[in-house]
């Protein structure tokens, strides 16, 4: 795989570790200072809501700059961000507003940094073994996903939140001189190009999807409502498993922490299911378990029970990502790979702050978690049967040129 990837997946898996660890700290320190599930759910709301504002200039800038330094500048950025947080947490200021701020500018640097990650692993990285590459990162996510959690619940008790914080900051350090390490990377955009504005290059990448690429739509559009389904309940997993099942730190970290443990079992199997079978097809068939392992949390109440419903939904949504994320690599010309990158996601993101506002809203005024369980279910399982009808059904189509026409011929499959 090369010097190169090997570092990118170090920096990967640091800041991963840290970003798993902030993700379990900060909602409980919302918890702990409201004891309020609306103001727990907008921590999600304030994260996401950078994602519609920044994917695009951020899909932009990866196709037009030096990714390798919009990685290292980002990095950097979330690090610098981090620490502030922590002083904030250390100084024992305890108004929400500050918090949420912070917050805020941190999720503002992930639009712009994944678009950039996501077009620059192709530039390191054979397209025969780009699988491997996405299976990997994959999977070292999911393992910091199974770790992270668990390390936070664990440090919350000893060290309290201070130093769970400050973590995040040191990983987002270390993630930035891994890839300092890497050395010059070519950029994808030839030098004498011509400059264009912003809007025609949104517009290209644009004019790729709606009406170049169905089976790219169809697939933003699907992963739209399934993180609208994922997020209603994920919002409010934290505040259910303290408020309803009265669940110890400690062993909310480790409920939690199963969403890793499945996750790293999807990403194991995710490269032999996509060598056998269309990528859209399991796709579809990974949400329709999905909604039925989210169904089967309603009865279920030991933790060790919840842990393996919450398990499996996180191995279908690792299967998901290592599908998709390798199809779009594929698929994508080179030079519009970071615009697409980014539009996709955003449409994907979209619906993540209303999930949660939504979720948090339900639970402040019904007082009954299970309604949105049975929501969470039900749209992944609409989903997979309008899915069924779309391009994703038999989507696996042929790789992209390299050239610099605007897309690639439509595939047999596309072209229905």
């Amino acid at each position: 795989m090369g010097k190169r990837y090997y570092l990118l997946l170090c920096a990967y898996l640091t800041s991963s570790l840290g970003n798993w660890v902030y993700r379990i700290t900060l909602p409980l320190l919302v918890l702990h200072q409201t004891g309020s599930a609306l103001s727990t759910s907008l921590v999600y709301v304030v994260e996401y809501v950078p994602f519609l504002l920044f994917s695009l200039p951020g899909g932009v800038w990866a196709d037009r700059w030096n990714r390798r330094r919009i990685l290292i500048s980002g990095d950097l950025s979330a690090a610098a961000i981090a620490a502030a947080l922590a002083v904030l947490v250390i100084s024992g200021v305890d108004r929400l507003w500050p918090i949420l701020v912070l917050a805020l500018l941190l999720g503002c640097v992930e639009p712009v940094y994944h678009p950039a990650f996501q077009s620059f692993l192709p530039d390191i990285t054979a397209k025969e073994n780009l699988a491997r590459a996405n299976g990997w990162l994959q999977s070292g996510d999911n393992i910091m996903g199974m770790l992270g959690p668990v390390v936070a619940g664990g440090a919350i008790a000893l060290f309290g939140y201070e130093a769970t914080v400050t973590f995040n900051a040191v990983s987002f350090f270390v993630s930035a001189g891994a890839i300092l390490l890497m050395g010059d990377v070519a950029s994808p955009r030839p030098a004498n190009a011509a400059k264009t504005s912003f809007r025609k290059d949104i517009g290209e990448a644009g004019r790729y999807i709606f009406k170049k690429n169905r089976l790219l739509l169809a697939g933003s559009l699907l992963f739209t409502g399934t993180n609208f389904a994922t997020w209603i309940i994920q919002a409010n997993f934290v505040f259910y498993l303290t408020s309803y099942r009265h669940f110890s730190p400690s062993v909310l970290g480790a409920v939690v922490a199963s969403q890793g443990v499945g996750a790293v079992l999807g990403a194991a199997v995710a490269g032999r299911l996509n060598k056998r079978f269309p990528a859209g097809g399991i796709i579809i068939a990974t949400t329709a378990v999905a909604g039925c392992a989210t169904l089967a949390l309603l009865p279920l109440r030991h933790p060790v029970l919840i842990g393996a419903a919450w398990g499996l939904l996180f191995a279908c949504a690792s299967v998901n990502m290592v599908s998709w994320f390798t199809l779009r690599q594929k698929i994508v010309p080179a030079r519009l790979l970071g615009r697409v990158v980014a539009t996709t996601r955003m449409l994907a993101f979209a619906s993540i702050p209303l999930a949660a506002l939504v979720g948090g809203a339900i639970e402040n005024s019904l007082h009954d978690i299970y309604v949105i369980i049975v929501v969470s279910g039900v749209v992944r399982l609409c989903l997979a049967g309008f899915a069924w009808f779309s391009p994703m059904r038999n989507g696996n189509p042929a790789p992209a040129r390299s050239g610099e026409g605007l897309s690639p011929s439509p595939p047999a499959e596309q072209a229905s």
